[in-house]
């Protein structure tokens, strides 16, 4: 039996090579997953905890507390020390003229200091030394001074330091995705940030890692110093798992869609085999009739499962270590030093876990089809296997079950939204889909012969043969459908997630931000004013009036900004009904800005102005920061002329937001102190990034879509072969080559249309589902459903099934009917 089956696998190893790329394209895709995770890991390893190879040990503070300044001294005194570097760390602002950038301040090592490009080290408290990208970017040189402001508020303003030398830091992985750095002596950090004790004690020992920690720690308990010493490759660790957060994100994103791939493979690969061990039945039988046992029959289809396993996922992995590496240098040639230097790293579970799980996968999706083959008795073997019927007990069974499955989850998922529960809502759509897996045996042939009857009936002979054909075996009909109804309902479920996403979002910014856009600045010149008016995609503009006033009330006093409500306000905003009020001897303050200065409904505000002062009782509501709003009446009794502080703008419905707002951004930058802001910039940045998270899911999903098309060449060709006596036939009858190519192509589309039915159903219901689970707390969902792309799914998903029909056809086309017919 081992001998027939390796002679099996030689002279009929075409017919294994559909399953075989349905296992290559599902494990490449496991281990390239695994493959960039290991990379990832080993490169954020590297950049955050990279420096702390060359240490045996590491002295941090407990706590939020700093080390006091004598401990590095007592450190170096430690037996089996060689050296000490000690770190002080604060945050500064640059003030340059470019503007104003944020660095980091630190100390420079002594034991192995940043490579000189250009002057020196700092050796004074006054004195800087810059990485190249601080310098590039704040066009810097050497001798030039700059002011240098705490970001912490560590000191009263800005304090001047020299620079005297650039440091190349790019062989450092702190600082190898672009990390400005500003390195100075430890007082001169804390001169530049107010920072003082050392943030950690990095040592350099002649001992071990074990026995040097050891022995700091001893010698520090017993002069009573409060600290925590560990090896330094426990702090890496540490700090790796402070950076990720101790969950490996991108690893369980990745591998939910290498796990949909397989799932998709492991439909293709059950249906395969199926049809491969029915065509198999004579043999199977005349194999049982001169003594070949039901183990042995068993034992030697699972040879060929296991063996067909190994060869195409050892393939795969190569595959998809291959894919890693090409992503790898992609990636890293794309980012330049925007990232970190990533670390190719091949892990042994990257190749050991896909072998494993796709011979697991060929192996579970063969052994169904094995036992039941082997089941069939010698004589019964020459009669059609009787496949499992909405009238079979099997059937009921199974349906029944299905439609248990499908209710429980759909209500799963009307409890998820209302919770919400992204949880709940996951298990309900699993158990749901798996529900309509299990009654496809009927929806399949139910929905075929439905749609068949409007889009295959026009065909003529051909079309009625396809809706016979594609009902026929109601088990291989659902099995076909359902590798493409996975792909569909993910690729569907994905648009008009993001769809209603888009959406609920949009209308979460609008009633936060009811204006598109606020353009600020200390005085908006009528030239500026007039031509943001005349950018294109800018339906309406107001224009808000005011001057910089000292308020009093009380014992509190603030300097807002106190602006008229302009004429023409209501046309600008969103929301008409966020439009505060305003009347005469009453300001207006947001919610916002009430809540930071401390008023309160009611309070009376003295309001002192450059030509005079006036009171006015306090009135809190409504989103605007922009100013505290009077009427221009009382604005007059402060400021006879006020300067046109403020310019609200609203977006042309349809128009280019982007482009509209990137030409208000660039005539706002010739105004002094301009700021841009408002729910054309907030709806931009999240649309930008809820883009290119489609992006990547849509391209992932793609794997399983080229899958579930594989899956559908692969039945209908092996359909084809199964009856090949059936087309002699029917071409003996008058079917022409033409007419039997449209019968094989109807029936391809037919199951495609099938699937893209209920893919798209199923899409809808989880999308929608999904967004409510998620978001349902924060925000209104309504159902937005992106029509265009749905037709491009569908189009696709359609012509993908008439392209899986082109070879099989050709292949039926080619046999002469009295040669088929004489086949025995």
């Amino acid at each position: 039996m081992l001998s027939l089956s390796l002679a099996s696998l030689r002279h009929q190893s075409r017919q294994y090579l559909a399953p075989g790329l349905a296992v290559v394209l599902g494990i490449a895709f496991m281990a390239a997953t695994l493959v960039l995770t290991g990379t990832m890991s080993s490169s954020i390893r590297q950049s955050v905890a990279g420096q702390y190879e060359p240490y045996a040990s590491v002295v941090v503070a407990r706590g939020a507390d700093t080390i006091p300044a004598a401990v590095a001294h007592q450190v170096e005194e430690v037996a089996g020390v060689r050296a000490v570097d000690p770190v002080r760390t604060g945050s500064g602002l640059l003030r340059t003229s470019t503007g104003e950038s944020y660095a980091m301040v630190t100390t420079e090592s002594t034991t192995s200091p940043h490579p000189v490009l250009e002057g020196r080290a700092p050796r004074a408290a006054t004195e800087v030394a810059l990485s190249a990208t601080v310098a590039a970017g704040s066009q810097l040189e050497v001798g030039d001074t700059v002011p240098v402001t705490a970001a912490s508020g560590g000191s009263a303003g800005p304090v001047r330091a020299t620079v005297v030398g650039i440091l190349d830091v790019a062989g450092d992985p702190r600082y190898g995705g672009g990390t400005p750095a500003v390195f100075a002596t430890p007082d001169g950090v804390t001169r530049l940030t107010g920072a003082k004790g050392w943030a950690e004690i990095d040592v350099v020992s002649a001992t071990d890692e074990e026995a040097s920690t050891a022995a700091i720690r001893t010698a520090l308990e017993a002069k009573g110093v409060d600290v925590t010493v560990v090896t330094a490759t426990q702090h890496a660790d540490d700090k790796v798992t402070e950076f990720t957060g101790g969950t490996d994100f991108l690893a369980v994103f990745f591998l939910a869609f290498a796990v949909i791939a397989l799932f998709v493979s492991a439909i293709v690969i059950a249906n395969t085999f199926s049809i491969l061990l029915a065509r198999r039945a004579r043999e199977t039988a005349m194999l049982r009739a001169v003594g070949a046992t039901r183990g042995q029959v068993i034992r030697s289809a699972l040879a060929e499962s296991l063996v067909v396993g190994v060869l195409f996922s050892v393939v795969g992995v190569i595959t998809g270590i291959a894919m890693a590496w090409g992503l790898t240098r992609a990636g890293g040639a794309l980012a330049g030093d925007a990232l970190p230097d990533l670390v190719f790293t091949v892990p042994v579970r990257a190749v050991a876990v896909p072998v494993v799980v796709g011979v697991l996968v060929v192996l579970v999706a063969a052994l169904p089809p094995v036992v039941r083959s082997s089941r069939v008795a010698p004589l019964a073997a020459l009669r059609p296997d009787a496949a499992i019927t909405a009238t079979s007990r099997g059937g009921r069974v199974r349906i029944a079950l299905g439609l248990v499955l499908v209710a429980a989850g759909a209500a799963a998922l009307v409890v998820a939204g209302s919770l919400p529960s992204v949880l709940v809502g996951v298990v309900g759509g699993l158990v749901s889909f798996t529900g309509v897996i299990m009654a496809g045996s009927v929806l399949v042939p139910w929905a075929a012969r439905a749609i068949g009857l409007v889009a295959a009936r026009p065909f003529g002979p051909a079309g009625r043969l396809a809706i016979d054909n594609a009902v026929r075996n109601p088990a291989r009909a659902a099995a076909t459908a359902s590798a493409l109804l996975v792909g569909v309902t993910l690729v569907t479920m994905t648009a008009v997630g993001a769809a209603t996403t888009r959406t609920a979002v949009t209308d979460f910014v609008n009633a936060r931000y009811p204006v598109d856009v606020v353009v600020q600045g200390s005085a908006i010149p009528g030239a500026t004013a007039s031509a943001i008016r005349s950018t294109d995609g800018v339906a309406a503009t107001a224009t808000l009036s005011g001057t910089t006033v000292d308020a009093s009330w009380g014992s509190s006093s603030a300097r807002p900004m106190l602006s008229a409500v302009p004429e023409g306000l209501r046309d600008v905003v969103r929301d008409p009904t966020a439009v505060p009020t305003v009347t005469d001897g009453s300001v207006v303050v947001s919610e916002e800005a009430a809540g930071s200065s401390g008023i309160r409904p009611g309070d009376e505000v003295i309001l002192q102005g450059p030509d005079g002062r006036t009171r006015a009782r306090v009135t809190v509501a409504g989103d605007f920061d922009v100013a505290w709003l009077v009427t221009p009446a009382t604005l007059a009794e402060v400021e006879h002329q006020p300067a046109t502080t403020a310019l609200l703008a609203r977006f042309t419905d349809g128009a280019d937001a982007t482009a509209t707002l990137d030409g208000v951004k660039e005539l706002a930058g010739s105004i002094d102190e301009g700021q841009v802001s408002g729910a054309a910039p907030v709806r931009a940045a999240n649309m930008q990034a809820l883009d290119i998270a489609l992006a990547v899911v849509l391209a992932l999903l793609a794997i399983s879509v080229v899958i579930a098309v594989v899956g559908i060449a692969n039945t209908l060709s092996l359909s084809v072969i199964e009856r090949t006596r059936e087309s002699a036939l029917l071409r003996a009858l008058g079917l022409t080559r033409g007419q039997l190519r449209a019968m094989l192509a109807i029936e391809a589309v037919l199951l495609s249309l099938v699937g893209v039915v209920l893919g798209t159903a199923l899409g809808v219901a989880y999308g929608v589902a999904g967004v409510r689970s998620l978001f349902g707390e924060f925000m209104a969902v309504s159902p937005t459903l992106p029509w265009g792309q749905l037709a491009a799914v569908a189009l696709v998903a359609v012509l993908a099934g008439l392209l899986a029909s082109v070879l099989p056809a050709h292949r039926a086309t080619k046999v002469a009917p009295a040669q088929a017919l004489a086949v025995e």
